[in-house]
């Protein structure tokens, strides 16, 4: 008969471990591939992620993470599971695509006289102000000038979201003539003007 001793507790989860040969019994909510080229290790519950300079990590309290060969094991610890798979489900596809192909997203300048310059890690723009905005460009953010365009690559794709929102923060869209700084798939409802009585 096998005898199974109690080998360390997670939370509501049971692992145990066998004298006579080495099995572990435990219960696994998400099992995630990593690709051949993004190389991984796991140290003291945190998931680090590396290809060639790029590199992530993922550290959250409420999972348990370990690894074997190219397959990171997740136990979550939530009352609501369903819906938190697929938060994290999500969160380590994000992390994984980001360092195999750089997230872009494209924001265009609508408005005569808006322009754009990148200098010295900081990004310059003239939107039609008195003045111009100065942004400091993150060190995992690049981005690309191009006829009106700013085009943003990272592989953080939260992290670059938030910034892509926070330069289009300085002049948003307004809807009467659609000046501003616009998203690429982006769709405005345009309102029409005051008609001048005659």
């Amino acid at each position: 008969m096998l005898k199974l001793n109690k080998k360390k507790t997670f939370k509501n989860y049971l692992f145990l471990k066998s004298k006579l040969i080495n099995v572990n019994l435990f219960f696994v909510d998400l099992e995630i591939k990593i690709p051949i080229s993004i190389s991984s290790f796991v140290y003291k519950d945190i998931l680090f992620l590396k290809k060639e300079t790029n590199n992530c990590f993922f550290k959250n309290k409420k999972l348990f993470i370990f690894k074997k060969n190219k397959r990171i094991f997740i136990i979550i610890n939530e009352n609501d599971k369903r819906n938190y798979k697929k938060l994290y489900k999500y969160l380590f596809f994000f992390k994984i695509k980001g360092l195999l192909q750089r997230f872009k997203i494209i924001l265009n300048l609508n408005g005569i006289g808006f322009k754009s310059f990148i200098k010295n890690q900081k990004l310059i723009l003239k939107l039609g102000y008195s003045h111009i905005i100065l942004i400091d460009i993150p060190t995992n953010i690049k981005i690309l000038n191009h006829n009106n365009k700013l085009i943003f690559y990272s592989s953080n794709f939260i992290f670059l979201t938030q910034f892509v929102h926070f330069v289009k923060s300085y002049k948003p869209v307004e809807p009467y003539k659609g000046k501003g700084l616009l998203l690429n798939l982006e769709k405005i409802l345009r309102k029409e003007g005051k008609k001048s009585k005659k």
